[in-house]
């Protein structure tokens, strides 16, 4: 069993996923959208919206488009040097992807849950941008509630394992090296 009360949760085959997210939205389980350094966190969110076997994208299709450019925004919140529009580009992502979560409604697809957790993580990056600390526990339950609306039980319980695993583990931020077209607003 996993020193780590979350993995220790999810690992518990009889415990309902529903719960474990409940309990993460509420405080009772620490969520790695508001645990370890801010660095870090930011870059597990960009991972939680890309990466190719846990996150968002691979998770429910269609939402590259979406997910790539707010993990973008993350990685260069993660980054010691912001770019000085930062919030800027942050703001530029929030109507659109609002606009985008009004197509949709919750449903077996997960498309609302992930639009959901995009919009938080773009809320927490304005949130950050001016000053405040952000947990990204709401981002995080809605990116988790997307995973189990979406997919077999079972499958959920591993992707959301993997996802914290990878957080555990957290990769080195790098800045990156070649310009990226940002979201819908660019």
């Amino acid at each position: 069993m996993s020193t780590n009360p979350l993995l220790a949760n999810l690992e518990d085959r009889n415990r309902p996923l529903s719960e474990i997210v409940l309990d993460l939205s509420t405080g009772a389980l620490p969520s790695p959208g508001s645990t370890g350094l801010p660095s870090q966190r930011w870059s597990w969110m960009a991972e939680l919206l890309t990466d190719p076997h846990w996150g968002m994208t691979a998770v429910v299709d269609g939402l590259d488009h979406i997910c790539a450019p707010i993990a973008q925004l993350c990685r260069l919140t993660a980054n010691a040097i912001h770019p000085l529009n930062l919030r800027q580009l942050w703001a530029a992502e929030k109507q659109p992807t609002a606009e985008m979560l009004a197509l949709h409604s919750p449903n077996n697809t997960g498309h609302w849950e992930v639009l959901t957790a995009v919009l938080e993580v773009i809320t927490d990056g304005l949130d950050h941008c001016q000053g405040a600390d952000v947990s990204g526990v709401e981002a995080v339950t809605a990116a988790f509630t997307a995973v189990i609306t979406s997919q077999h039980p079972d499958t959920a319980r591993a992707i959301i394992i993997a996802a914290i695993s990878s957080a555990a583990h957290p990769v080195p931020v790098e800045f990156p090296k070649t310009p990226v077209r940002l979201g819908v607003a660019s």
